[in-house]
C-alpha cells in the first residue's frame, strides 16, 4: 500500500510535538554516566546491549543545548557508528559490536523529561489497564539500566481519534478536520502543569507535512543518517499545504480520581482539532 494521508498525519503530528515541547519546555536533561550490560534475547546475536539508567534520548539536533550522542566511551576512548556502535535512542542504550572490546561503557546524552510515544489504546487503557515503569529523572538509590521495549513513565501519549472531510472550496477541495489527544502521565504537577500549559499556547501553529520516509528513527532505535533535525527535515519539505492546530483543550484527572489508580501518578489531557485543506486520496 503506498502511504495516504493518515500516515503523513500521524508522522507529522508526532515530529512536530516532541520537538514542540523540547523547544518551548526545554523538556530535556544532558547527563552523562555509567553504561550497564544486560542479555537482550530480542538483539542479533552480532550485539551486545549496554543499557543507560534513562529512555527516551533527545535525537533532534535543532534543540539548542542538547547533547545528541554519536558514539560511547568503550574504556575511556570514544567509539562511534564507525567503530561497531549503534545507539539505540528510544530504549536509551548502546549496542555494541561482539568484534569490539571492553566492558567499562560510558556515554553523554539528553535525555527527554517525557517519553513521547503514538499508541492506539485508549484513555481508560492507558490510565487504567497499563502498568508502567517509573523512569524518575531524579533516581533514588543504585544506578542500573533501564528495561527495553516496555513503555515508561514520565510519557506522553499520542492518538489521532477521529477525521471528517467537509466541502471547502469549487473544485473538489475538501476542509479534512483530525482530532488528535495526548495522554500526560507525569510525576508531579509541576511537570503536568507545564506540558498543559506548553501546548495550550500551540494553538494556531501550522505543522509541516513530513512523509513516512522522512522518519529518523531506524529499526534499531539509531538515527538513519547518524543526525537528525526537526527544523532541517521541514525545510526539506516545504510548498505543501500544511496541518494547523485549530483548537485546543487541556484538562486534568481529578485528585480524588487519581487517588484509585494503581500507582500516585498525575494526569492530565490534551485534545487537538488539526485541519487540513486537501483534494482527497492526496
Amino acid at each position: 500500500m503506498i502511504e495516504q494521508f493518515q500516515h503523513k498525519l500521524t508522522t507529522s503530528f508526532f515530529l512536530w510535538f516532541d520537538n514542540f515541547l523540547l523547544k518551548h519546555g526545554e523538556a530535556y536533561t544532558n547527563t552523562t554516566g555509567q553504561f550497564f550490560y544486560y542479555d537482550d534475547s530480542r538483539l542479533d546475536s552480532d550485539y551486545k546491549a549496554y543499557g543507560s539508567p534513562y529512555k527516551q534520548w533527545v535525537t533532534d539536533s535543532s534543540i539548542t543545548g542538547a547533547t545528541i550522542p554519536s558514539g560511547v566511551f568503550i574504556d575511556g576512548t570514544f567509539s562511534g557508528r564507525s567503530d561497531g556502535v549503534v545507539l539505540d535512542f528510544d530504549n536509551g542504550r548502546a549496542l555494541i559490536n561482539n568484534s569490539v572490546t571492553g566492558s567499562d561503557i560510558t556515554g553523554e546524552f539528553a535525555v527527554q523529561d517525557f517519553s513521547v510515544y503514538f499508541t492506539n489504546d485508549t484513555e481508560d487503557d492507558l490510565i487504567v489497564e497499563n502498568k508502567y515503569i517509573i523512569n524518575s529523572r531524579l533516581p533514588s538509590g543504585p544506578l542500573t539500566y533501564i528495561d527495553p521495549y516496555d513503555d515508561v513513565v514520565p510519557a506522553i501519549f499520542l492518538s489521532t481519534a477521529q477525521g471528517e472531510n467537509t466541502p471547502f472550496a469549487l473544485g473538489g477541495m475538501q476542509e479534512t478536520q483530525i482530532q488528535a489527544k495526548a495522554v500526560v502521565i507525569a510525576e508531579d504537577t509541576y511537570q503536568l502543569d507545564g506540558v498543559l500549559s506548553i501546548f495550550m499556547d500551540s494553538i494556531d501553529e501550522t505543522i509541516t507535512p513530513i512523509p513516512m520516509g522522512d522518519y529518523p528513527i531506524t529499526e534499531l532505535g539509531d538515527l538513519k543518517d547518524n543526525t537528525y533535525s526537526y527544523t532541517g527535515t521541514t525545510n526539506e519539505n516545504t510548498g505543501q499545504l500544511n496541518f494547523y492546530v485549530d483548537k485546543v483543550r487541556t484538562s486534568k484527572l481529578s485528585d480524588r480520581t487519581r487517588r484509585e489508580l494503581a500507582n500516585e501518578l498525575y494526569i492530565g489531557f490534551i485534545d487537538f482539532d488539526l485541519q487540513q485543506h486537501r483534494f482527497r486520496l492526496q
